[in-house]
């Protein structure tokens, strides 16, 4: 975690007693011994009577945040401290800091924002484990460097992606990737975020656990390598794993991360066309691996070409044949066998040229299964 973003070591923390009402009141009027207006003054100094009930970490981070926003929008200031009595009873001194800190941000844009910021309070992290909340302050201080809306509303929402993720480790490791998205995008941040749910819902549905650990593993290291990308990659788990069993997935999720140092987009791409692959012909899935990482020689274009073109290749081999009237046997397609054993010797032969030509290769491997339905495999391999 950025440093700048912690909490702040809290130095009376060994004392819970309540705060001196007239030593708080002496810090308002010495950080606030500027304003002139009657007011005003009296309005900050009501406050003392809320922030005597705060312990003395509290109250020390509540004053010094204050006089920080003050800096920036006096109205602002005082609403934080009419708010941070309530707030201090969910967070704690350093979180009230990082709260403070993202009203004084937005009212760098918009004092108003800031006012409605603070009147909002933070009953949205309530029920939040409070090993997640620092991880939640740094993410919205991320996002609000980039989109101060979006920060915002993170915040209110994370209470209900705590409930609905309802355990704390991996609520936790979905804000940490977040958090790395949002280095580059506050959006793909976001957008990772709204998936969560249904996400960890479909993880949830595999007998062995390994599976969704393995799933943020690699969410994680989409965040690291490809940043927004990331979100994309976690939206589409749910579709890639869908239907497989959890050696099936483990397998899929691990050849994926190994294709992340290709880039986030041919990682995505194989994640989606794999599963396919495992769910039709699974005994090919390692021989067609073995074949992405031939074709990877020519460059990241030819692998996404290849990736792309494998739904339609080993659906063609169980396909029916065109112009089949239905309820003709033909319709079952290939005998499964056959089209197993077909489809090995297309992808040997197709890593046999990819090793000297890329475009040939791929001519080849779209090809096959129709020119297969009418030539034997013999002829096939003479004529390329």
């Amino acid at each position: 975690m950025d440093s700048d973003l912690k909490p702040k070591s809290d130095q009376t923390a060994s004392s819970d007693s309540p705060a001196s009402s007239a030593s708080i009141e002496q810090e308002l009027q010495k950080q606030f011994s500027e304003v002139k207006n009657a007011t005003e003054r009296q309005s900050i100094l009501e406050q003392t009577r809320g922030l005597a009930r705060l312990s003395l970490d509290q109250a020390a981070a509540t004053l010094e945040t204050s006089g920080t926003i003050a800096g920036v929008s006096l109205r602002a200031s005082i609403e934080f401290l009419r708010a941070a009595p309530e707030a201090a009873e969910t967070l704690a001194a350093g979180e009230l800091r990082l709260w403070g800190e993202m009203g004084r941000r937005l009212a760098i844009g918009d004092v108003e924002s800031a006012i409605s910021f603070f009147i909002a309070g933070v009953s949205d992290l309530k029920g939040v484990p409070p090993d997640a909340r620092a991880i939640v302050f740094q993410l919205c201080s991320r996002q609000m460097t980039l989109s101060a809306p979006i920060a915002t509303v993170t915040l209110r929402k994370v209470r209900g992606l705590s409930e609905a993720v309802n355990d704390s480790e991996t609520l936790i490791s979905t804000l940490e990737t977040a958090a790395e998205i949002s280095r580059r995008s506050a959006k793909h941040s976001a957008d990772f975020l709204a998936a969560t749910p249904v996400v960890i819902e479909s993880l949830n549905k595999f007998d062995d656990r390994a599976v969704k650990q393995r799933a943020l593993t690699l969410a994680s290291a989409f965040a690291f390598r490809a940043g927004g990308i990331a979100a994309d990659a976690w939206a589409a788990m749910p579709t890639a794993l869908a239907n497989l069993k959890s050696e099936a997935a483990l397998q899929l999720l691990d050849r994926t991360g190994d294709f992340l140092e290709r880039g986030g987009g041919g990682a995505l791409h194989l994640m989606l066309s794999g599963g396919e692959v495992l769910r039709i012909l699974p005994e090919l899935f390692d021989d067609w691996i073995e074949l992405l990482w031939v074709v990877a020689q020519h460059g990241n274009a030819s692998l996404v070409a290849f990736v792309r073109s494998t739904p339609r290749f080993v659906r063609g081999f169980l396909a029916p044949h065109a112009g089949c009237p239905r309820g003709d046997p033909a319709l079952s397609g290939m005998d499964r066998n056959r089209a197993v054993e077909l489809s090995k010797r297309v992808v040997s032969l197709t890593a046999e040229i990819a090793r000297l030509d890329g475009e040939a290769a791929l001519a080849c491997f779209r090809a096959s299964p129709g020119v297969l339905r009418t030539v034997a495999i013999e002829q096939f391999e003479e004529w390329v």
